[in-house]
This record gives structure tokens, sequence and C-alpha cells, in this order.
């Protein structure tokens, strides 16, 4: 296929948080090794060249001798001076994709029309093969959010705004901390779950790892950990599967209890 018709690798909230990364890691430059780890891909690895490659189109790093360093707009990105610097710097990062700047040229300051005209007006006017259409309408309407571009209606209809808007940060700010206290919640009714004596009750061997979801941590004997995890925002197909799961993982931990518990250590 030619340049261009396939919708960037990366996507571009990924991107944004991999520019934190070299900066808060590699001080704003990462070298293969570094990049390797921080996207987890071996550095001779076609994934890793198409996400080094996707971030040189972002305009958010160069490559210098063999170094990733980030761009000023990367910089921007990584440690804005103010909010707005920092938003601008995101729509720079969105419109440096030509076919997203042709979407949004054509409907900023209106409303986003729905995925089949999306999708009609890229292999029309934009020229993306009819078969990728749908690839590149997840991945304008994803990027397009990330860059606080996109604004969720009282209506439930979606605007396309000309300015990224602060309020998409804030929101998401708000998110963050609920799904935090609702990881601590989870954390206090399995501790409270657990049985009266048990050496991990009323310790502090429960842990949230994060705040993207119910990510526990068990520490067991000789110094070996047991993890669960579990996002927020699953549906209700997902948690009776999880259910069945957890049926299935009960059946290993009682086959391993021969006779009487052993005491605890």
């Amino acid at each position: 296929m030619k340049r261009g018709s396939i919708p960037p690798y990366l996507g571009l909230a990924e991107a944004f948080d991999l520019v934190r990364a070299i900066y808060e890691q590699g001080g704003g430059q990462a070298s293969s090794d570094l990049l390797s780890r921080l996207t987890g891909n071996s550095s001779s690895s076609s994934s890793f060249i198409k996400k080094a490659g996707v971030l040189k189109l972002y305009g958010l790093v160069s490559e210098q001798s063999g170094e990733f360093v980030l761009t000023e707009l990367g910089c921007a990105i990584a440690a804005p001076v103010s909010e707005d610097a920092g938003s601008v710097a995101k729509k720079t990062a969105f419109l440096s994709v030509p076919a997203f700047t042709k979407l949004f040229d054509r409907h900023k300051g209106k409303l986003l029309p729905a995925d089949e005209f999306l999708k009609n007006i890229l292999e029309q006017d934009i020229g993306v093969p009819r078969e990728l259409a749908s690839d590149w309408v997840k991945s304008f309407k994803e990027s397009a959010k990330a860059a606080g571009l996109l604004y969720s209606r009282a209506d439930g209809k979606i605007q396309i705004l000309e300015t990224p808007s602060f309020e998409t940060d804030r929101q998401t700010s708000r998110t963050d901390s609920q799904d935090t206290a609702h990881s601590q919640q989870s954390v206090a009714v399995l501790t409270e779950a657990l049985p009266k004596g048990s050496p991990l009750s009323g310790s502090t061997q429960i842990q949230p790892l994060g705040a993207s979801g119910n990510n526990t941590r068990f520490e067991l004997s000789d110094g070996r950990v047991a993890e669960f995890s579990i996002p927020f925002g699953i549906n209700v197909n997902d948690a009776k599967r999880l259910k069945g799961y957890l049926k299935g993982l009960e059946f290993i931990i009682d086959s391993a209890i021969v006779g009487e518990e052993d005491p605890p250590s």
C-alpha cells in the first residue's frame, strides 16, 4: 500500500504516554534499549520500528546519533509550562497526520458525523483504501479525544472543537480519582472478607497496584506473591466469564490443600 494509507501504528494517547516516560526516565532522550523497555518491544522488531516511526510522524521525537530525543513539541507535552501550551502541543501532534488534518478542517466546530459518513469521506475525498476506512475512523476519534478536540454535549452528540478543551483533562483527572477510590474500597472489602486469624487478615499485604482496575497483590510465604487484576468498567458478559474463571482458580487452590491446612507461618 502507498505511504500514508495505513493509520498510525501507535495511538496518540499511547504516544503521549511514551513521551512522558522518555522525559521522566531518560531526561528527555532514550537509547534504543530504554525505548525498547518502554514500548515492550525488542529494538530489532518490526513493532519497535513502527512505534519509533510514529513518534517521529507525530513530531514528538527526532533520532540523533542512535538516540531518540524529544523535540520541542515532545517536551511541551511531557512537561508543559502551562495548560495552554500543553493543549496546543497536543493539537499540533494530532494535525501532523494529513488524514486527521483533512477531517478536522472539514468538520471543526461542527458535529462529528456518523461512522458510515466518515468512512465514505475518508475513502472518496482522502483516498483511504475502503478496507482500512473503519480503522482510520477509530484512529481519528481516539486521537482527537487524546488531543482534547472532541466534546460530548449534553444531548449525547459529539462536537469537533477548534480549540482543545481543558475540561477533557479535568474529567480524566476526576475519573482517575474515582477509580483510585474504587480500588481502595475493593481492597478494604477483600481484607474484611478474610477469615479471622488468617495470616493475611488485618495486614497491609493486599494492595491496589493501580487506578485502572482492582489490581491486587497477595504476599505469600517464602517471598512469593499471587496477583489478580480486574479492570474497571467490565460488562455483564465479561463479569460472568470472570466468575467462571474464578471457579477454576478455586479448584486449583483447593487442590493444593492436602489434609489439614498448613499452620500460619
